[in-house]
């Protein structure tokens, strides 16, 4: 059976704005997500790894480890509520391809609720627990990163999928029931191992910035947990620059050739990526020597821009494999202005609600960072 014969016809309900509008909300509203995810998944492995660092409760390590834990919890929650609209927009454009993949792996996909459940349950343990906990912590918060680790992974495991339905006929047939994962796609842990590496470096960023706050309490423990964020994020990032070669090499042959000249879009945002990056870790090399808010504040928007440029590239690569099977030119449409008003009013006063929580957040921080 041919590809076409597999892809399912757009839903017959309309859409209720034009296709670029909620493309351009998809790539909007999935920013926002990835932001709270990198700080999630990134931040849980850096607290993974200082806790398995440390040698005493009161050293370095179990220190930044202490601080990373307390913030889990309100960063799984700013990841779920912040990925609700991005797999909506998801599902409004690219259903006939997403809800597909979602049934021909579907108890693994299944199993991203539970297991996001459990995983919310082991970061407020580690959030409130203290030391009470003792030596099960540091057991406890290594299962807990895993456990969204493997998350991430059925994620890519999904979102490569639908974009293969030459691959859709082969999978259900070895497996009607629903068991499938898809591995056998060159691109799938590539793609995982980018995702996972580029989180830790973007919380690196994070415990750089939560040291530049504890250093107005105390300037030796800030200055060392805003080194030790400074240094994850280039030596994440360093990695990073390798897992995206394996990631692009592991591409098909005509997706590379439009990121090397056949398409002026894909080459931009994909040279524009390089070079994002290698302007990233110059930057962090000097915000390590001359420290200061200046220089992680220019660290940070270029390093937005980098992950807004990534964003695009994994864009271009869906509309890239995708090629012809996706014609949104068919889907039926009924704009509705009042509900789209009222979408932007209440995106417009959610953002603001998450910056004002944040501020709160920050200023709670450095208060218990005075008192302690």
């Amino acid at each position: 059976m041919s590809e076409t014969g597999l892809v399912p016809a757009p839903d017959v309900l309309p859409l209720p704005a034009p296709v670029p509008l909620l493309h351009a909300l998809l790539l909007l509203t999935f920013f926002v997500h990835v932001l709270f995810m990198n700080g999630l998944l990134g931040g849980i492995l850096l607290a993974s790894w200082s806790r398995l660092r440390s040698r005493s409760p009161a050293d370095a390590h179990a220190l930044l480890a202490g601080q990373l834990t307390r913030l889990l919890p309100v960063l799984v929650a700013g990841t779920v509520t912040a990925g609700v609209a991005p797999l909506l927009f998801l599902q409004a454009l690219y259903g006939q391809f997403f809800f597909t993949s979602s049934v021909i792996m579907a108890w693994p996909w299944f199993l991203v609720i539970p297991l996001v459940i459990l995983a919310y349950y082991g970061t407020y343990v580690q959030s409130y627990a203290g030391a009470r906990s003792g030596r099960g912590r540091t057991t406890l918060l290594c299962a807990t990163a895993a456990i969204f680790a493997v998350v991430a992974f059925l994620y890519v495991n999904n979102t490569t999928l639908m974009l293969r339905p030459d691959r859709w006929g082969a999978l259900y047939f070895a497996a009607p029931g629903g068991t499938n994962l898809n591995l056998g796609d060159a691109t799938v842990w590539p793609r995982w191992l980018h995702m996972v590496l580029g989180a830790v470096a973007v919380a690196g960023l994070l415990v750089a910035w939560l040291g530049h706050i504890r250093s107005r309490s105390d300037a030796a423990q800030g200055a060392l947990v805003r080194r030790h964020g400074l240094t994850a994020f280039t030596w994440l990032t360093t990695a990073n620059i390798l897992a995206g070669l394996w990631f692009f090499v592991a591409l098909r042959r005509p997706v590379r050739m439009l990121m090397m000249g056949d398409s002026g879009h894909a080459t931009g945002v994909f040279m524009l990526g390089i070079l994002l990056a290698v302007a990233a870790l110059g930057l962090a090399a000097g915000a390590k020597l001359r420290g200061g808010r200046g220089s992680l504040t220019v660290l940070t928007v270029v390093a937005g821009i980098l992950l807004l440029a990534m964003i695009l590239l994994r864009d271009v690569v869906r509309a890239a494999y995708l090629g012809d099977l996706y014609q949104p030119a068919r889907f039926p449409l009924q704009t509705q202005v009042f509900n789209l008003a009222l979408f932007a009013v209440l995106l417009a006063g959610g953002l603001l609600t998450v910056i004002w929580m944040l501020r709160r957040l920050r200023r709670a921080w450095t208060t218990a960072g005075s008192s302690g």
